[in-house]
């Protein structure tokens, strides 16, 4: 037997490395194929710019979007207001920055809360035929009324402020996750795994945190990336229409309201906030459509030459990037 007690050791080891090489494989095989997606790599690029511009910025320059200069009113794009004024001689660059975290705030917390709030109802309605019919009916009652109109009715019936426009968007937008999520959860608790478990005496909690979410999350995290573009779209629009963030308070919608009389005198007011408008809008929607790529194990655009950062990380990293994009 002694001979064989070798073989027996050889071939032991082999198997127990592999296993534990397979979280770090999957690992490397996710963060490259996020590295091949140039779209999705491009949106998150961009918001972390914004992000740390609107975030980081003002404390170090010490930027104030309340000081008002009355003699500088309308003041074109100068070495001491980058972005010129507004008609209170306020300074734009610093507007604008205040506005952006103000919209990357308010699309956040409305993504977050109302992804979660979607994913308890559209799970919770799977379990229950009687809960199912009354928060089904109810979230197609709100999907009835547009967006912006129920967004703006429950702003005023509350008052104009960022907690109450947060309250308002995300009363919004949950009934459209809400029914997302519980249309991926009918087609997961008809799979053999989860009737494997229940034949097992597993309860309907334990269902709903082992089987249900974990399968529902893809979904859930795509759909609340674009609900992060849509509360940051319906916030200006809101703004804009007097609705949402209430003056003085920097945000993307009120300069736009300001510029919009002051348009043939000041047009910088409305080119550069929309610009800045559209640009997150879009990167948000690169990192949707990316993330969707990234969980959709059907897609074809994850298939094909590598990607403009799996080239750069193949030239700051040796070794197995190099290696994929030669290939």
């Amino acid at each position: 037997m002694a001979p064989n007690s070798p073989a027996t050791t050889n071939t032991a080891a082999p198997s127990t490395t592999v296993l534990a090489m397979q979280p770090v494989a999957a690992r490397d095989s996710l963060w490259r194929r996020m590295l091949g997606n140039t779209g999705l790599m491009t949106g998150i690029v961009v918001v972390l710019v914004i992000f740390v511009v609107s975030y980081v910025l003002p404390p170090l320059l010490h930027l104030d979007p309340y000081a008002v200069d009355p003699a500088n009113r309308l003041a074109p794009p100068s070495a001491a207001h980058p972005f010129g004024t507004d008609n209170f001689g306020r300074d734009l660059f610093a507007r604008i920055v205040s506005g952006a975290s103000t919209s990357l705030l308010v699309g956040f917390v409305v993504a977050l809360v109302s992804g979660v709030l979607g994913a308890i109802i559209g799970i919770a309605a799977v379990f229950n035929s009687v809960l199912d019919q009354v928060l089904m009916r109810i979230c197609d009652g709100l999907m009835a009324i547009p967006a912006i109109l129920l967004a703006v009715a429950l702003t005023a019936a509350l008052g104009p402020s960022v907690t109450n426009l947060v309250i308002a968007l995300t009363i919004v937008y949950t009934p459209g996750i809400a029914r997302l999520v519980r249309s991926r959860a009918l087609a997961v608790t008809s799979e053999t795994f989860v009737t494997a478990s229940t034949m097992q005496g597993a309860g309907m909690l334990h269902l709903m945190w082992r089987h249900i979410l974990p399968n529902t999350l893809s979904v859930l995290v795509v759909q609340s990336t674009f609900t992060f573009a849509e509360s940051v779209i319906t916030e200006a629009a809101m703004s804009f229409l007097g609705a949402g963030v209430p003056a003085p308070q920097a945000s993307w919608g009120n300069i736009l309201y300001d510029g919009k009389s002051v348009l043939m005198q000041a047009p910088q007011m409305i080119l550069i906030t929309s610009g800045f408008l559209i640009v997150t809008v879009l990167a948000l929607n690169l990192i949707g459509d990316g993330l969707r790529d990234l969980v959709d194990q059907r897609s074809r655009s994850l298939v094909g030459k590598p990607g403009v950062f799996a080239r750069m990380a193949a030239v700051v990293t040796p070794g197995r990037f190099r290696q994929e994009v030669k290939r």
